[in-house]
């Protein structure tokens, strides 16, 4: 292949991308996954580009050794796009627990390439050079497209499962989040479709030879990858700023009532941290908070303080030890583990550990928590060597004297921030305030929820967001928008609402429907044509809702409304 101005303009434009991807890496070494994984995508997937390209300048001739640093970069490049995908949006534990899967191709065609590599050293012995090109030309590119379109798909059902679900966050910021992204998926998937032409291309013309047909799709990728290098770095810094700029009025409102849900349990200090952290710690000291509202036992309480630590904070492992002063031991009362970050187990009991030397020991004897960042040495409490854990251990109290520990680990090395530490701090002021009620029978005296601040956000959100409008909507929805547990949100209408969640819910999609009919802009509109705008499914639950709570039908009231204007 001769040298020509579009391969050469292909060159210098993807090592500069490298190149700068490279550096950015290596000066930012403290940014976030979301920003590595971007900066991952961008270096393989230009790299693939490359090593064409060495090939086409005949460099690989000159150079042999080149080919032995050749790796199939083609199936590690959208594998970090996916990674990228899951953190932007936070959904990293979708990627932990499919990541050993999403390798199985590159490795796969890594151990192919050290096959052809080794089979080219020793002059195609093992297998014939027509074998070679055909396992590197035809089969590698062929599955490479199919995996990316698997891939492709896939990320589109992450964004969609996040579009849909009702998390901390507005509705309105979800959609202006996933809207970046999914322009640069819109953009990927084009290209791959135009990739898969070119493929067809050689098929239907066999004169076609080399890689000259590919040179359009590469110089429209190389475009693509200096857009999203330029527009995603402007787009990540704006996003990975404090959340609270990012989120709407109506999110900032809900914060509010958060809030004002948690003033009577915290002293000022204590709200301080709350305050000074990001504004996920409201939401999830919420859940908690109303997690443990019906729970009357120690053991409960321990045992949910766990089990929540574990589901709510993606934690791979979270004990609560109790002090038997008698055996001067700590003894685990409540322990478990995220088996591969998806499943939630509890733990078998664990042996005492005695008050002596170690981590746990520290916590009782100083009353202050210990946050250790790599646990690579055998530690005092279980004897066992640990590699590359942190450990987080923060004390519980009960009138002022240590009566425990809550113990948190996890598999990254220094994963614990300090707003890790400020939240379980205040986890274990909940834990104080629930068995102080608990010792003391002391529960409907201070109760640990304050039932009208959840009331009035519940209210608020149906009122402003109109949320009932979701023919989804559920008891498990509301609970995770609102960060309640769901058995105290259906405590919680029971109580204040005066009826079910499903009455609940109904009453404000019949005031929308008997809106509607009131509204000549409607009059075209069938009775269920508005009913299933206004959130009801189906014809028989919206006929029997409606006359529930009007005494009428739906025609009757209608035509009510026509007499009277």
């Amino acid at each position: 292949m001769k040298i020509n101005p579009y391969n050469i303009i292909l060159l210098i434009g993807c090592l500069g991308i490298v190149v700068f991807a490279v550096l950015k890496l290596y000066c930012c070494k403290k940014k976030e996954k979301t920003f590595k994984f971007f900066y991952y995508f961008l270096i393989t997937a230009n790299l693939v580009i490359i090593q064409i390209l060495l090939i086409d300048f005949g460099i690989t001739k000159l150079y042999p050794w080149i080919l032995i640093l050749y790796t199939p970069f083609e199936f590690l490049s959208p594998v970090f796009f996916t990674a990228f995908t899951c953190y932007y949006l936070e959904k990293e534990e979708i990627y932990k627990r499919y990541q050993r899967y999403l390798l199985i191709p590159f490795m796969v065609f890594f151990v192919v390439y050290t096959l052809i590599k080794i089979n080219i050293l020793v002059d195609y012995s093992f297998f014939s050079k027509n074998t070679a090109s055909f396992l590197l030309n035809e089969i590698d590119e062929n599955f490479t497209v199919i995996f990316c379109f698997i891939l492709s798909v896939w990320n589109y059902r992450i964004i969609q499962r996040y579009e849909n679900s009702l998390g901390r966050l507005s509705f309105v910021y979800v959609r202006k989040k996933t809207k970046w992204i999914k322009n640069i998926f819109v953009a990927l998937v084009i290209l791959s479709v135009l990739w898969m032409l070119t493929i067809t291309l050689f098929f239907i013309k066999e004169e076609i030879t080399g890689h000259s047909a590919y040179y359009p799709i590469w110089m429209l990728y190389m475009i693509f990858c200096y857009a999203f290098l330029f527009w995603g770095i402007k787009h990540l810094n704006k996003v990975s700023g404090s959340v609270t700029n990012l989120e709407d009025p109506i999110q900032k409102k809900i914060t509010n009532f958060q809030l004002s849900g948690l003033d009577h349990i915290f002293s000022e200090r204590e709200l301080q941290l709350v305050h000074s952290n990001p504004i996920s710690i409201t939401g999830i000291l919420s859940y908690f908070a109303t997690s443990l509202f019906d729970k009357n036992k120690r053991d409960d309480v321990l045992l949910d303080i766990v089990e929540n630590c574990i589901s709510q904070l993606q934690l791979q492992e979270c004990n609560i030890y109790m002090i038997c002063k008698e055996n001067k031991v700590l003894i685990p009362k409540a322990t478990y583990s995220n088996k591969n970050n998806c499943e939630i187990t509890k733990r078998k009991k664990q042996v005492p550990i005695p008050i002596g030397e170690g981590i746990l020991s520290k916590v009782v004897q100083l009353g202050k928590y210990q946050c250790i960042e790599n646990l690579s040495v055998i530690t005092g409490d279980n004897k066992k060597s640990i590699t590359r854990r942190s450990k987080l251990s923060v004390p519980i109290f009960i009138r002022e004297k240590v009566v425990g520990v809550l113990d948190a680990e996890h598999d990254e090395k220094a994963y614990f921030k300090s707003h890790h530490i400020a939240l379980f701090l205040l986890i274990a002021k909940l834990t104080e305030i629930k068995l102080s009620q608990i010792n003391t029978n002391t529960v409907i005296l201070t109760n640990i929820t304050n039932d009208n601040a959840y009331f009035k956000e519940l209210d608020f959100l149906m009122k402003e967001e109109k949320i009932y409008i979701d023919p989804n909507l559920g008891l498990e929805n509301i609970s995770k928008r609102l960060q309640i547990s769901s058995n105290y949100l259906s405590q919680l209408i029971n109580k204040l609402g005066g009826c079910n969640f499903s009455d609940y819910i109904n009453s404000y999609r019949v005031e929308e429907v008997k809106s509607k009919l009131k509204d000549p802009d409607y009059d075209n509109y069938t009775v269920l044509g508005i009913a299933m705008e206004c959130g009801f499914n189906s014809k028989s639950p919206f006929y029997s809702a409606f006359k529930k709570h009007t005494g009428v039908s739906p025609k009757e009231y209608r035509q009510q409304q026509q007499i009277m204007s």
